[in-house]
């Protein structure tokens, strides 16, 4: 019964809309706030436009910076930092991906905790000391994470369609760099990297939690005012489409081939968003009840699962199939996903695929608001790519409204099926 009455309870917090008030502060920070009640909680995202697009040629500079965001302040050693926030149940931490870099708290809102937090969390952003140690020791760390990718077929797979799909774009190399670019960085490098991106007018601030407007205010005024005002980064640069499709194989020493096919994708304000969305939800997104699935696994026994999706960016993304197969089975799992893909591309969905999709997608998306930590991840992402506000209630919305011809006109727009990149790494058969 308890258990029931706690689904119920998520079921209604979920089918609720999300309000969202959005301000600007008087440095220039973008902030997006949501109240939400019933736990004492706050979470706090703060999403900087300093990720590893903005490394220049120092690749890995970027995710260096992040990542010494906590060790020390102007105030307190590391050991100090964690104490401190673990004292007060405060939870603290920090990520850069390819367009953000995001330094995250969780905490209680009682008055004393809520203060205490926000003040070490606001000097550890806004007072960071860069130390050599420090960076001597995440760079040991990296090194490690470098060569250890090298054993990975995955990994040599994922780094390689990168550089393929992305070609000169600084989305091209991995975030965390590699042995030679780590070697060119110094403590001066984070230091002007810091000093440039994590500004005010370069950064969207995400609060979810059970506080006012007028006590979020404050804190995002806190927040800000301990930075400097800055600039907005500039945005960089549309991918470049493919010309013709690349057939690349990487031998390497395993019984399994990772087989990744795709090309150039799109925004996350793309105007086919929607309808390549919930197409590539019924493609491929959808686990075993994809079309994607039904040829690959189901019908053949190709692979245990096969996948595909876009990655959604500032600039324009990609679009990945993706699945392991056997050495002797990656030639006829290719020509499968290849047939699967253009019959795909070239026939309306059946409506009864169509009808599926959009249940899967709106009952699903329905749960993924139902908590605080993906309210924040959403607050950021609207913040972050320039969403409009009503991004959240309106998007079942538009799924319910997208027809099977919707679906075929985008994917005929965007995928060109003579123009892809086919790259396989395993043994070659």
């Amino acid at each position: 019964m308890k258990l029931l009455i706690l689904f119920l309870l998520l079921i209604n917090q979920a089918n609720a809309k999300v309000n969202i008030d959005q301000w600007t502060t008087p440095e220039g920070a973008k902030v997006l706030f949501t109240q939400t009640k019933g736990l004492p909680m706050l979470d706090v995202a703060l999403n900087f436009d300093a990720a590893s697009s903005r490394d220049g040629d120092k690749h890995g500079l970027a995710s260096l910076t992040s990542s010494l965001i906590g060790t020390a302040s102007k105030y307190h050693t590391e050991e100090q930092i964690i104490n401190q926030f673990e004292s007060l149940g405060t939870q603290f931490s920090s990520a850069s991906l390819k367009d953000m870099s995001i330094i995250s708290m969780r905490t209680l809102t009682r008055r004393d905790i809520l203060q205490s937090s926000l003040n070490l969390f606001t000097e550890v952003v806004s007072k960071v000391d860069y130390q050599q140690h420090y960076l001597s020791r995440e760079k040991k760390q990296t090194l490690r994470a470098i060569e250890a990718a090298k054993q990975s077929p995955g990994s040599i797979a994922n780094k390689r369609f990168n550089e393929l799909v992305f070609g000169q774009h600084p989305y091209a190399h991995k975030k965390i760099g590699t042995k030679k670019s780590l070697e060119k960085i110094n403590l001066a490098d984070l230091i002007q990297h810091y000093h440039r991106y994590y500004v005010a007018k370069n950064l969207t601030i995400a609060l979810v939690g059970d506080i006012s407007k007028t006590k979020a205010i404050q804190i995002a005024r806190q927040i800000s005012h301990g930075l400097n005002s800055g600039k907005k980064a500039p945005r960089n640069e549309l991918v470049s489409p493919l010309s013709k499709t690349i057939q690349e194989h990487i031998e390497f020493p395993s019984t399994q081939t990772h087989l990744l096919i795709g090309q150039t994708g799109i925004s996350r304000t793309h105007p086919d968003y929607y309808p390549l969305y919930l197409g590539n939800h019924i493609l491929g997104g959808s686990g075993l009840i994809s079309l994607l699935s039904q040829e690959i696994r189901e019908q053949r026994g190709l692979a245990y699962s096969t996948s595909s999706y876009f990655t959604k960016m500032k600039s324009n993304g990609f679009f990945l199939i993706n699945l392991q197969t056997k050495n002797s089975q990656a030639d006829q799992a290719k020509k499968v996903v290849l047939e699967t893909l253009k019959n795909f591309i070239n026939n309306e969905i059946d409506p009864q695929n169509l009808q599926d999709g959009k249940d899967n997608i709106i009952g699903g998306f329905a749960l993924e608001t139902a908590s605080n930590a993906n309210i924040l991840t959403y607050l950021s992402i609207i913040g972050f790519y320039e969403l409009p506000l009503d991004y959240l209630n309106s998007f079942t919305n538009k799924i319910k409204n997208i027809s099977a011809k919707n679906i075929k006109n985008a994917y005929e727009r965007l995928i060109d099926i003579d123009k892809l990149i086919i790259l396989s790494v395993g043994r070659k058969y």
